[in-house]
């Protein structure tokens, strides 16, 4: 049995379909990423996950738990962090998460020393007896998900979760996305910031207008790229020219530019395979290797390849 699963999943606003016969699971204890733009279908698909909507037709199940017929059930082992921090605008964080504490019955014993931790951890002792309305929108973030640290739900559901952060505090917010994770959660993360998807994924799901584009590793969807990966390569070389064309004929070579007779910058697929070779074939022609440097496709370059456009481009209707 997976976590998740939605079988023709479709939820539809009037004529447009914000979801379209969408078949997507996750394995238990597993951190998928949702990447796309806005109007992909990424938060449409967490609020009928979450029981918040319903969908127009197909099924959606959370840890074998139907989500429009066993709703109530479904909100027992669920956590949910929103897009936009929640919060009465005269309350206090500590106050806050006692109160969502209590309500998931986060044991007495436990609630206070869990808080205060939680509160170091992500920095924020010092706001803790602030009133929410003089948070600084990355304080009001970070609240919205230490909701998640203390319940620890078996299923969290995460909305741009380090949006409004500084990296000092995504990184501190991943570290503890893992540590969840490593104590048997299952986590959701939708998200448009490439690097906390790479950071932080066991697979990404793409959506584009509705649909899953392709889901799989952070590694497998970069290697998908056919010359997606760059290696820049200087050398000493009696025959250049010689090397070049041996270099091209190479398995997974896509193309090689020569800017000048002893630097190289060949586009390939699967780096990580062709450089051992291509460094054998140097050794062979007595060519000597001065530098290297590796680049590979980002997620960006993930998206373009499958949608054929940016992924900070919202799709047409």
């Amino acid at each position: 049995m997976y976590a998740i699963e939605t079988k023709d999943l479709t939820k539809r606003y009037g004529k447009t379909d914000a979801l379209k016969n969408l078949d997507f699971t996750i394995d238990e204890n597993e951190i998928m990423v949702l990447l796309g733009p806005n109007g992909s279908g990424k938060t449409t698909l967490l609020l009928i996950l979450a029981t918040v909507l319903k969908p127009t037709s197909g099924q959606a199940k959370v840890m074998g738990l139907d989500v429009s017929t066993q709703s109530t059930r479904v909100r027992e082992i669920l956590g949910v962090a929103f897009q936009e921090a929640r919060g009465f605008w005269r309350h206090k964080p500590a106050d806050i998460l006692k109160f969502h504490a209590n309500v998931c019955g986060v044991p007495k014993s436990r609630r206070d020393s869990l808080i205060d931790q939680i509160f170091k951890d992500l920095e924020l002792w010092e706001a803790r007896n602030k009133l929410f309305m003089h948070l600084s929108g990355g304080q009001a973030k970070r609240l919205e998900i230490s909701k998640i640290f203390v319940q620890r739900p078996k299923f969290a559901i995460l909305d741009e979760p380090t949006s409004q952060v500084d990296l000092r505090g995504k990184r501190q917010i991943w570290a503890q996305i893992l540590k969840l994770r490593e104590e048997g959660s299952t986590i959701l993360i939708a998200t448009n910031e490439v690097r906390e998807a790479e950071y932080l994924a066991d697979r990404v799901t793409i959506l584009d207008k509705g649909q899953m584009v392709v889901c799989d590793t952070v590694r497998e969807l970069k290697d998908s790229i056919t010359g997606g990966d760059i290696v820049e390569l200087e050398v000493e070389a009696a025959d250049p020219r010689s090397l070049q064309q041996e270099l091209s004929q190479l398995e997974g070579t896509v193309k090689i530019a020569s800017p000048n007779s002893n630097m190289f910058k060949a586009y390939v697929s699967m780096a990580e395979s062709w450089v051992p070779r291509m460094t054998d074939i140097c050794y062979r022609k007595k060519a000597r290797i001065l530098s290297i440097r590796v680049t590979e496709p980002s997620l960006d370059d993930v998206f373009l390849h499958f949608t054929g456009r940016a992924l900070g481009e919202t799709p047409n209707a």
